[in-house]
Order: structure tokens, then sequence, then C-alpha cells
């Protein structure tokens, strides 16, 4: 997707890359869609379970938003990955996908974690869903301007009680 437009890569491109059958693609995946979606949570998932060491710089409720901060740094981390994944010029099922990914990780990393009512939790993940995937576009788009950090404080903002 770095070298080509996902819009313009086929199965059969896919199939010669990875040097292997028809059959076998298809007996995992419905489409290439379906291989982006399973092959992104599978990454996101593995890197998640991996813990950090604890840093005192840490945002002070990071823990609460837990995998927030992980998923903005992954975008400056990798940011010509996160410009073909999520940036300006990502077609809608890529980006759709995206947002399904990180829909899927954050509902079950934040279960029992968002002080809202259970029957708007969904609602809540939907919403943090495109923010998170909008910080990570406008984190790759930057070309360094936004840091991961300044993303997160962003979003915390948001999502933290006004003080009177």
């Amino acid at each position: 997707m770095v070298e080509r437009d996902y819009d313009r890569i086929s199965v059969r491109d896919i199939l010669d890359r990875a040097d292997t059958g028809r059959s076998a693609f298809y007996a995992h995946f419905r489409d290439k869609d379906d291989l982006l979606l399973a092959s992104s949570v599978e990454y996101l998932r593995d890197v998640l379970a991996v813990p950090l060491p604890p840093d005192p710089a840490a945002p002070p409720d990071s823990e609460r938003l837990a995998p927030v901060p992980r998923l903005l740094v992954l975008a400056q981390q990798y940011p010509e990955v996160y410009r073909v994944l999520v940036g300006r010029s990502t077609g809608g099922t890529v980006l759709r996908s995206m947002r399904d990914v990180v829909e899927r990780l954050l509902t079950e990393q934040m279960a029992g974690r968002l002080e809202v009512a259970e029957q708007d939790f969904a609602a809540t993940i939907a919403f943090l869903s495109w923010g998170v995937v909008g910080m990570q576009a406008a984190i790759a788009d930057s070309g360094g301007a936004l840091t991961a950090r300044r993303a997160y404080d962003i979003v915390a903002g948001l999502l933290s009680p006004a003080e009177p």
C-alpha cells in the first residue's frame, strides 16, 4: 500500500507478493478488505499486549484512556504507513477498515475504564475511535509538527470534565 494505491491492488498482486495460491488465500480471507482488517487487528493486538515500563512523564489519565497514547505513538513512529492507512488521500474502504480496527481494540481494552453509562459505551467508543483515527492522520500528515503527546493532550482535554 505504500507503493501503490489500495484500490489498485488486486488479490493477484497480494498472492504474487506473498508467494501463495488463490485457494490458500480464500481459505482464510473473504477478500483483500478482510485481509487488511484481520492483519491490522492482529498486529495492533500484538503491539498492545506488550507491557510498557512505567513512565513518570506519562499523562495523568493515560491509564484511563489506554491504549489511545500507544495508538497515537504508532502514527508518529511510522508516518509513511499511517499516511497510507488514514491520511488525507486514503480511500474510504481503507479508512473505514482502520476505524473498525481501532474501534474493536478500544472496545476490548477500555471496557470498565470509561466512566460512562453502559448503554452509552458503544457510542462513546465509536466517537473515540474516529477521533483517534483523525489524530493518527493529523500526526502522520503533519511532517513531525504534531507529536503523539500533543495529540493525546488534545484528545484527553476534550474528554476531561470542564473545570469551573
